[in-house]
């Protein structure tokens, strides 16, 4: 399986919050990225991953337009904080890379379950790779949690071109659809879309799905192909390949509690 791996270089910054206060905050410019994002935890505070080029005159403005998310989650961290009675720190703690990073994964669209260790080695890379069956490996600068949780997304989205790809092909040439070309994204409120070009986009969150979900994801968006809307063609259409799907539709409004917290872990600009 190939390796998906992301270049990182830190550089860093200071932003003046309310009543004076400061927090120190990192750039780290990534290979992947296409825009701006912002992460946040109580380990490594504030990291602003940009895209190779980036402006960094720009962040002080975007920073101040994300003042109240900043400020909201560090009074979270704080209260945390106090009610555990500590600063989360110690010998489990240094165990692992970070508290919020994944130790397992399930991937009920593919049938798939994996166990994830964290090496960490003197590069700024983190990659990842399939160590034996069932047996990730996270790789490289382990210690930086949004460098960990990118590369696997990353990962996410190469078992999505590996598998769901393939599998809408096999599809729409089975029921006689066809269409320009898939691309894989991560979008925060939509499983999946087509275009009127014929591209159709698969989010990699697809894979925390059930199986019988996904198909009927495909299914739908294959049949945007011919009907670009939600007439009663449209349905009639899908229904002829999944009878139930008007039942799955309604069970997929719940969809987004199986993905997994870390996943979402982002602000993007």
């Amino acid at each position: 399986m190939k390796r998906c791996w992301m270049e990182q270089k830190c550089s860093q910054g200071c932003f003046e919050m309310s009543r004076g206060a400061r927090i120190n905050y990192r750039i780290r410019i990534s290979a992947r990225a296409r825009n701006l994002r912002l992460t946040l935890s109580p380990r490594d505070g504030l990291t602003v991953v940009v895209p190779r080029g980036y402006d960094p005159g720009r962040i002080p403005a975007i920073l101040e337009r994300k003042r109240t998310w900043i400020e909201a989650h560090l009074r979270r961290f704080a209260e945390d904080a106090v009610a555990s009675g500590g600063n989360g720190t110690g010998a489990a703690a240094a165990r692992r890379p970070a508290a919020e990073l994944p130790e397992t994964l399930a991937l009920p669209a593919l049938g798939e379950s994996w166990r994830i260790a964290y090496e960490p080695a003197n590069t700024r890379v983190v990659g990842v790779r399939a160590e034996t069956a069932g047996q990730l490996i996270v790789y490289g600068a382990v210690g930086d949690p949004a460098a960990c949780r990118e590369a696997l997304k990353g990962w996410l989205r190469l078992r999505t071109r590996e598998e769901l790809v393939p599998w809408l092909g096999r599809l729409a040439a089975e029921q006689g659809f066809s269409f320009r070309e898939a691309l894989v994204r991560g979008p925060r409120t939509r499983w999946a879309s087509c275009s009127s070009k014929g591209t159709i986009n698969l989010s990699f969150k697809l894979l925390f799905l059930e199986r019988g979900w996904v198909r009927c994801v495909l299914a739908h968006e294959l049949c945007h192909r011919v009907h670009m809307n939600h007439s009663a063609r449209f349905w009639a259409l899908l229904g002829s390949m999944e009878p139930q799907c008007r039942a799955i539709h309604r069970q997929m409004r719940e969809g987004w509690k199986r993905v997994p917290a870390w996943v979402e872990e982002q602000e993007g600009e």
